[in-house]
């Protein structure tokens, strides 16, 4: 939908009509490219929903009517608090519609923007990790919304939520025509040069929106495809901090790497960016705490009182150390006794120690040798060079101490399912610090796996 919701005409047909028996539309809501949103009640449950219907001319076109009532079918099976909720779809004659949740007590988040301007950016910190949630469901069920805009989130009571999935598709799904469909200045440059649309198209959107509620502007100006496909090439986006103070560096690299123009160099799914924020938060939560945060100051001891008149006690005197009694020496005749006692006790010793040494040489070391050596047909351990996997499986590779990208690259001839964590330490090395599973350990070809950077920008 456009963004900022316009009234319908009060000459539209629609209003006071009943579409299937059942809707009864009262006024219009909203009006977009594509469809206009009506306010309706359900005479049959009576309640008050929402309802999209598709306009002239996209209604008379039979790929737009499919590929709209396909938004039903695709929305519906979505479950997330943060995902409008869709109940039902039809056509009563010209009119395809879409019934959903009303949200009247929400207004989008391009209102609120040009009302109050820029958030609060604990307020933006939430919205992102609630939006993350619900296009998490969106692309585990293999689907695109495609349009993820400030005019498509809805902020109200309970989490934010995207709406308006009428170009939701499945990623290399046919496109109608050579036609790329979505919100100009919030379009990926994929989907700006017609390109297949992919999750990490969504996350891009996402980038945008938190970018504008940040800073009240977007990153990307332009009127036209033109305008804005070339601020997608200069890549000169400045970060959201030059603009707003209080914004930690790492919520910078956020937003500026969901903004990348290459896909690949974007967050690998939305449950990476989730946790990239998440440690932006953290980072925002520590320096907001420096100033009331409850510490322990060691204070000096406090000045000796000032004499005064009256009995004042004498210092104590330091403790008078004593020595012990002399221990007086034995007679010159038990001395000799001794020494012979000594001399046995020493020879005793060298003894027992030599007795020691002979049974770890030719005893505990020929064990250890047997253990470590592995006799004839005896495999090595696993993870050592030469350990080979079981049939049917692959073996983890090491990827801790080299770079991101040649991890990645090794993960993937591996066939893992990998990802890759910021572990949020800057004072580690660059590239993968540390595994799981580890190296050399046998796991099914397509396990979860999973490295960890100290990196905020590796984040995958």
């Amino acid at each position: 939908m456009n963004d900022g919701p316009r009234a319908a005409d009060a000459t539209d047909p629609l209003i006071g009509r009943t579409l299937a028996e059942r809707y009864r539309i009262a006024e219009g809501i909203a009006r977009g490219g594509m469809a206009r949103v009506y306010r309706a009640r359900d005479v049959r449950l009576e309640r008050d929903v929402a309802i999209k219907v598709l306009s002239q001319p996209y209604a008379d076109d039979p790929r737009f009517t499919e590929r709209f009532l396909a938004e039903a079918r695709a929305a519906a099976s979505l479950s997330h608090p943060s995902l409008v909720h869709v109940y039902d779809s039809g056509s009563d004659g010209a009119a395809h519609f879409i019934v959903m949740e009303l949200l009247d007590r929400h207004r989008s988040l391009r209102e609120e923007v040009d009302a109050r301007g820029p958030l609060d950016r604990d307020e933006v910190l939430r919205i992102g990790t609630e939006l993350l949630a619900g296009l998490r469901v969106v692309h585990e069920r293999g689907l695109v919304h495609c349009d993820v805009k400030s005019g498509n989130v809805m902020l109200g009571p309970g989490p934010a939520k995207l709406i308006d999935f009428g170009i939701a598709r499945a990623p290399h799904a046919p496109r109608s025509g050579d036609t790329s469909i979505g919100s100009l200045q919030f379009m990926s440059p994929e989907q700006l040069h017609g390109e297949d649309p992919t999750p990490s198209s969504d996350l891009f959107g996402l980038g945008v929106v938190l970018y504008e509620a940040l800073t009240g502007r977007l990153p990307f100006p332009g009127s036209t495809p033109e305008e804005v496909s070339a601020a997608h090439e200069a890549g000169a986006v400045r970060p959201p901090s030059v603009f707003v103070s209080g914004v930690p560096g790492r919520l910078d690299e956020v937003i500026l790497q969901a903004l990348r123009r290459d896909p690949a160099s974007r967050f690998h799914s939305a449950e990476a960016m989730s946790h990239a924020l998440g440690v932006a938060g953290a980072e925002a939560a520590g320096r907001g705490r420096d100033h009331d945060e409850t510490r322990v100051i060691r204070t000096p001891a406090p000045p000796a009182p000032a004499p005064s008149e009256g009995y004042v006690p004498p210092p104590l005197s330091a403790p008078v150390r004593t020595r012990p009694p002399r221990r007086h020496s034995p007679p010159a005749a038990a001395r000799p006794a001794r020494r012979r006692s000594g001399l046995w006790g020493v020879l005793g010793t060298f003894l027992v120690l030599g007795v020691a040494a002979l049974v770890v040489v030719f005893g505990v070391l020929p064990l250890l040798d047997l253990g470590g050596s592995g006799g004839p047909g005896q495999e090595p351990p696993s993870g050592t060079p030469g350990a080979s996997a079981a049939p049917g499986t692959v073996l983890v590779p090491e990827t801790v101490g080299l770079p991101t990208a040649d991890a990645i690259a090794l993960a993937g001839e591996a066939n893992l399912n990998w990802t890759v964590r910021c572990d949020e330490d800057a004072s580690q090395p660059e590239g993968i610090v540390h595994q799981e599973p580890s190296a050399g350990t046998s796991v099914e070809p397509g396990s979860t796996f999973t490295m960890f950077s100290a990196r905020i920008s590796d984040c995958r």
